[in-house]
């Protein structure tokens, strides 16, 4: 079946590997997406917070001129997987940020956070606390309305959510984010927050990394991951669930990823044990690639 992936820091990945590795995004990546049946994919470029908008602006070149070369990929479906860029942490822009904004939008980004664990200029991250957007994120969130850029939360505490769910003019999505009825992780949704996704026709993509599943190891399978797929259907229905797999085993030799889902190359062992968990082939389909596919089409 095929797979809309919300959330994979690869642009990072090869960016790092520029010079040792030039061609990784085809020769490294491709194989593996290849086999997981991967059809659309965002290819993210993370900043820390440290960044500045320079350092951002070199690294989203660099991605955009990679996927224009490649024989596999391209910003429509003309090749084998379709791909945009997402920014995960806006943390280089401190001012213009309208301008810099729509810099972003002419080089292929369509998704992005405004921060990522941290503080920045426009928000405040997960990890730092709980307080309002700036002013300039109001004004960041405004602008990516005004481009037609979607706007992730995933990383953001929790006033930021609502604050951004309040200004923004259109949906919003967590790309890679699980729910704190399960686990109660600074990263994950409250069930409040997963409601106000749902009023906005918002969409969560889950995420199977190990330590965002669950504290026990001895559980940290992807049958414990489909227990996060199985809790957003009860509390916000099936429409709204999605995929942001954040795979991991390319950047780190240790296990990150739950057993049973070691990396994208094994994105058919989900749609395997959806089914054997009686979920139907429509909801499959949703939750695979038509919610995302749905939410992110406009754009693309």
């Amino acid at each position: 079946m095929k797979i809309f992936n919300l959330h994979d820091d690869i642009g990072s990945d090869i960016f790092e590997h520029r010079y040792d590795q030039p061609h990784r995004l085809d020769e490294y990546h491709y194989p593996k997406m290849k086999q997981g049946e991967i059809q659309i994919t965002a290819l993210v470029c993370y900043f820390t917070g440290k960044e500045d908008w320079q350092t951002m602006q070199e690294q989203v070149l660099y991605l955009e001129n990679k996927i224009q070369e490649s024989p596999y990929y391209a910003y429509d479906n003309s090749k084998d997987i379709q791909c945009f860029i997402a920014i995960e942490g806006m943390c280089g822009i401190t001012q213009n940020v309208e301008n810099k904004i729509q810099w972003l939008y002419d080089h292929h980004v369509r998704l992005a956070s405004l921060c990522w664990n941290e503080n920045n200029s426009l928000a405040c991250g997960a990890k730092a606390g709980n307080k309002p957007l700036t002013a300039l994120g109001i004004k960041c969130i405004q602008a990516m309305n005004k481009v037609n850029m979607a706007i992730d939360v995933s990383h953001c505490c929790e006033w930021n959510f609502y604050d951004i769910s309040r200004i923004s003019t259109q949906p919003i999505v967590a790309t890679h984010s699980n729910v704190k009825g399960l686990f109660n992780h600074y990263r994950h949704l409250s069930d409040p927050c997963l409601q106000v996704l749902k009023e906005h026709k918002g969409l969560i993509g889950t995420i199977p990394v190990r330590w965002f599943v669950t504290r026990d190891e001895n559980k940290q399978t992807l049958d414990e991951f489909i227990n996060v797929i199985d809790y957003l259907k009860d509390k916000i229905g099936i429409d709204h669930i999605a995929l942001g797999f954040d795979f991991m085993d390319y950047m780190d030799n240790a296990p990150c990823m739950v057993d049973g889902l070691e990396s994208i190359a094994y994105a058919q062992n989900l749609v395997h044990s959806l089914s054997q968990r009686g979920y139907s082939l429509e909801e499959i389909y949703k939750i695979c690639f038509d919610n995302a596919y749905q939410f992110m089409k406009s754009y693309l």
